[in-house]
C-alpha cells in the first residue's frame, strides 16, 4: 500500500498517455504479452491491443489485470519473468489514477432486500416459539452467491415458495397453540419388526406382525422420562380355533396388568388399551398369548390352530399432566389478554417493528366474538407469513448517500450474522446502546457466549470451507474400502467442532491451520492412527507436537481432503483451488473455453501425477491458471484421496514440495500452513469471507480498503472473536448505503 501511494504521488504530474507509455506498456511487453497476445490469448485476455492509453481505457479488462497483479498471481514465475515491486506499483497506480478498473469497483455496497433463508427461518421459529420446524426438509434449497446462501440477490421469492412458507406458518401456529382437546400426548410406537421375541418362545414373524403360535410373548423396551400415568396400547388380532377367542395379557415389567379377549380377524386388527402408572426409567411392555390351542387332527381346518397376531405396541403419555407447548410456556396466552400476546409476538418476530395499528390489523383477521385461541392462531399465521418476518427491510437513503442503521436494524443484522436467526428480547431491548461502540462490543461478546453462536460452525464455516462437497464425494470402494458413511459423518463433525472450539475458547486465527488438538471418535481415530479412542462419540484429543504438521489444523482434516479429491486419486489442482478460494479468498480465473483436461487413460496414469501435471502446465494457456494452484496442492500430497497419511504413492515416494506462482516453494502441509500465515494471508482471506457472509453481498472497493485497515488494527494474529467484533464495527455493517448514482 505504501509503495502504491508513493507511485501515485510520483506520477501525479503526468497525463494518461505519457504515464501509460513510460510505465505500463513496457511492463506489458516484458512480462505479459508472451501469453496474453496473438490469436488465442491466455484467459481470452489480449493485452497487445493496448498500444495507447486511449486503447487501454476503452477496455474493461483492467479489473482482472488489477486483481491478478495486486495479489501477486500474474505472471506465473514458471512462464515469464516476474515484474519488480516497483513495476507492479506503477501499473496499479496508473489503473487507480485513471479509473481504468471501471466504476464497478466502488458500487456503493448497497444491499438487495434480504429474505430469511430456510436455515434462518428454522432457527427463528425455534428461538421464538420453541418449535423445531424441519424447514431444511420441507422447503427448497436456497440460491448461493459469493459462496454463501445469505446473499440477497440470490434469495428470491417465487409464488410456489410463498405458498410453502404460508403452509409452514399455519402448521407452526397450530403446533404453538393446538386446538382445545386436540393436543396429542407423546406416543412411542414399536412395530413388529422391532419387537423383541428373543426369550426362547415359539413364534412366526411376518413383515407386518408377530405371530405367536404357542403360549409366548413379544416385548417392547422403552425409556420413560417423566413419571405419571401412561396408556399402553397393543394392536392385535386372532387366528381363531377352538371354543374360545385368543386371550392376551398385557404385561409391564413382567407383571400382568390386564387380560383381553382378542376377537378381531386377521384382516381387521383391533387396538387394546390399558392405563398404568410408571416411574422414570426403562420399562418392558409385553403382549403375551396365554391360551394356545392346537388340534391338527380336527376335521375342520379352521379349528386346528389358534394363534395371536401382534402388529405393534405403543406407549402414550404421561396423560395425567396437561400438555403445554413451549409457546404456551413462553407467552402464557391463556393468562393474558390476546392483544398483549399478539403485540409481544409481533414485536419479536418483526424485530421491533410493531405498533397498536399492527396489532389491531392482525386481530381484525378474525371476528371479535371468536375464541381467543382462534384469533391468536390466525394472528400467528399472519405474523409468520408477513414480509416483515420473511424479509429484513432496510429503507435505503438517497442515491449516493448513506445512513446509520436504527437500533432494530442493527440488532437484526447482528442476529443474522452471529446466530442465523432473529434478535432475542435482550438484543431488541438494548436499543440506543447498540449505536455506541462499547455497547455494541458488549452485546457481541454476550451473543458469542450464547449457545446459538454454535450455528456459525454450520451456517458460516461449513460454507466457507465448502464442506457440502464432502456429501457428494464418492471414493472408489475398491481402492478405499475403509471409507463408509460413519467415517464421512465423523469427518464433517471434526471440522464443525474444531471451528466452534476456536471461536468459543478465545483461540487465535493462526490455530485454524496450526492447532494442538482436534476432534475424533473411534472410527476417525483409527483412520488417523490415533490410539486409545473408543466409541462413536466425538471427543477432543490432543495432537502431539511431532504430528502438528500432519493433523494440527484444517489442512489435515480428512473431510476437507476427501472433498477435494477425485474418486480414484488425489487432485493437487482441486486442493490448490480450494486453498485459493476458501483460505485465501483469491479464486483462480475460470478456465478458458476448450481448455484441455488431464489425460486419465491407463497409459497416462502409469506416469507420476506430478509429471502429468507438469506436461499439462507446459501449455501457456493452462499454466496461467494452474501455476497458482498446483504448487499449493502438491504440498498436500502426503494425504491420499480420503485424507489418510501416506509416505508413498504406489512404488514412488511422495514429493510434497510445490513451487508457487511467485517463485517461492512450500514443502508439505506444515510448510503450507506457515505460508498461509505469512503477510496476514489467512487473516485477509477469512475477513473477506466473514464480511461477505455478514453483509449478504459481494465486496466492493470501499469494503476492501476497510478490511485492509482492520488487518492493521487487529494485529498479526488476533483472536477469532475479535475478528468477528471487528467485522461488526465496520461502517459497512453499521450503515445502509443508497444506490450508486
Amino acid at each position: 500500500m505504501i509503495l502504491l501511494a508513493s507511485s501515485l504521488a510520483l506520477l501525479g504530474g503526468q497525463g494518461p498517455d505519457d504515464d501509460f507509455a513510460a510505465h505500463v506498456r513496457p511492463v506489458l511487453e516484458r512480462h505479459c504479452l508472451e501469453c496474453h497476445a496473438g490469436e488465442d490469448p491466455s484467459g481470452d485476455l489480449d493485452l497487445a491491443c493496448f498500444r495507447t492509453a486511449e486503447d487501454a481505457l476503452a477496455s474493461g479488462d483492467w479489473r482482472r489485470v488489477r486483481r491478478m497483479l495486486a495479489e501477486g498471481r500474474m505472471p506465473p514465475a514458471i512462464v515469464a519473468e516476474r515484474p519488480t515491486d516497483v513495476e507492479v506499483a506503477q501499473v496499479l497506480a496508473w489503473i487507480e489514477r485513471n479509473g481504468a478498473a471501471g466504476p464497478a469497483l466502488d458500487s456503493g455496497g448497497d444491499v438487495t432486500l434480504r429474505r430469511l433463508n430456510r436455515f434462518e427461518f428454522q432457527n427463528a421459529v425455534l428461538d421464538l416459539f420453541g418449535i423445531a420446524y424441519p424447514a431444511a426438509e420441507l422447503l427448497p434449497a436456497d440460491g448461493v452467491g459469493h459462496g454463501f446462501d445469505v446473499v440477497g440477490e440470490t434469495l428470491s421469492m417465487p409464488p410456489v415458495l410463498f405458498e410453502q412458507l404460508f403452509e409452514a406458518a399455519e402448521a407452526i401456529a397450530h403446533a404453538a397453540l393446538p386446538p382445545a382437546g386436540a393436543a396429542e400426548h407423546p406416543a412411542h410406537r414399536i412395530g413388529a419388526s422391532r419387537l423383541d421375541t428373543s426369550e426362547g418362545n415359539r413364534f412366526v414373524e411376518r413383515a407386518d406382525r408377530v405371530v405367536l403360535s404357542s403360549n409366548s410373548r413379544t416385548t417392547a423396551y422403552l425409556p420413560i422420562e417423566l413419571g405419571g400415568e401412561y396408556l399402553v396400547r397393543v394392536q392385535a388380532c386372532e387366528q381363531h380355533a377352538g371354543p374360545e377367542p385368543a386371550r392376551m395379557d398385557v404385561l409391564v415389567d413382567r407383571d400382568p396388568i390386564r387380560r383381553f379377549d382378542v376377537t378381531a380377524a386377521p384382516d381387521e386388527p383391533a387396538t387394546h388399551e390399558v392405563r398404568v402408572r410408571l416411574a422414570p426409567g426403562e420399562h418392558a411392555f409385553a403382549a403375551a398369548f396365554v391360551n394356545d390351542y392346537y388340534r391338527p387332527e380336527a376335521e375342520d381346518p379352521a379349528d386346528r390352530d389358534r394363534n395371536l397376531h401382534v402388529s405393534w405396541i405403543e406407549v402414550v403419555g404421561p396423560v395425567d399432566v396437561p400438555r403445554v407447548t413451549p409457546f404456551e410456556l413462553l407467552f402464557r396466552p391463556r393468562e393474558r389478554p390476546v392483544e398483549e400476546v399478539v403485540a409481544e409476538v409481533a414485536r419479536l418476530a418483526w424485530r421491533g417493528r410493531a405498533d397498536d395499528a399492527d396489532v389491531e390489523a392482525l386481530l381484525g383477521l378474525t371476528g371479535a366474538d371468536e375464541p381467543d385461541d382462534e384469533r391468536l392462531r390466525a394472528a400467528l399465521t399472519a405474523i409468520l407469513a408477513s414480509p416483515r418476518f420473511l424479509f429484513r427491510p432496510e429503507p435505503p437513503p438517497a442515491a449516493g448517500t448513506s445512513r446509520a442503521l436504527t437500533p432494530e436494524e442493527l440488532a437484526t443484522r447482528l442476529a443474522a450474522f452471529l446466530w442465523s436467526s432473529v434478535p432475542d428480547r435482550r438484543l431488541l431491548d438494548a436499543g440506543e446502546a447498540l449505536l455506541d461502540p462499547r455497547g455494541l462490543r458488549a452485546e457481541v461478546e454476550r451473543m458469542l457466549r450464547d449457545a446459538r453462536a454454535s450455528r456459525l460452525a454450520t451456517a458460516f464455516a461449513a460454507q466457507w470451507l465448502q464442506l457440502s462437497r464432502l456429501e457428494q464425494s464418492s471414493p472408489d470402494p475398491s481402492l478405499f474400502p475403509s471409507f463408509d458413511e460413519d467415517l464421512r459423518t465423523a469427518m464433517r463433525l471434526e471440522t464443525e467442532l474444531f471451528f466452534e472450539a476456536i471461536l468459543r475458547e478465545g483461540r487465535r486465527v493462526s490455530e485454524l491451520v496450526a492447532a494442538d488438538f482436534t476432534f475424533v471418535n473411534e472410527r476417525l481415530a483409527r483412520h488417523y492412527g490415533f490410539p486409545g479412542v473408543t466409541g462413536s462419540e466425538m471427543r477432543r484429543v490432543p495432537v502431539p507436537s511431532h504430528e502438528r504438521d500432519e493433523r494440527g489444523g484444517l489442512l489435515g482434516h480428512a473431510g476437507l481432503l476427501t472433498a477435494t479429491s477425485n474418486p480414484t486419486r488425489t487432485s493437487p489442482v482441486l486442493r490448490g483451488k480450494w486453498v485459493l478460494e476458501a483460505l485465501l479468498a483469491t479464486p483462480p480465473l475460470p478456465p478458458p473455453p476448450g481448455v484441455g483436461v488431464l489425460d486419465e487413460s491407463a497409459a497416462a496414469r502409469a506416469a507420476p501425477l506430478r509429471e502429468r501435471l507438469e506436461l499439462h502446465r507446459a501449455d501457456p494457456g493452462c499454466a496461467a491458471c494452474h501455476a497458482p494452484m498446483d504448487g499449493l496442492g502438491f504440498a498436500l500430497e502426503n494425504y491420499d484421496a480420503v485424507g489418510a497419511w501416506r509416505a508413498r504413492d504406489g512404488e514412488l515416494p511422495i514429493d510434497a514440495a510445490g513451487t508457487l506462482a511467485d517463485g517461492r516453494t512450500v514443502d508439505g502441509p506444515g510448510g503450507l500452513a506457515r505460508h498461509l500465515l505469512r503477510d496476514d494471508a489467512l487473516l485477509r482471506g477469512l475477513l473477506t469471507h466473514l464480511a461477505t457472509f455478514a453483509l449478504g453481498r459481494g465486496l466492493v472497493a470501499r469494503d476492501r480498503a476497510a478490511l485492509d485497515a482492520l488487518v492493521l488494527e487487529l494485529g498479526p494474529d488476533p483472536v477469532l472473536a475479535d475478528v468477528l467484533a471487528g467485522i461488526v464495527a465496520l461502517d459497512a455493517f453499521r450503515r445502509r448505503y443508497g444506490e450508486t448514482p
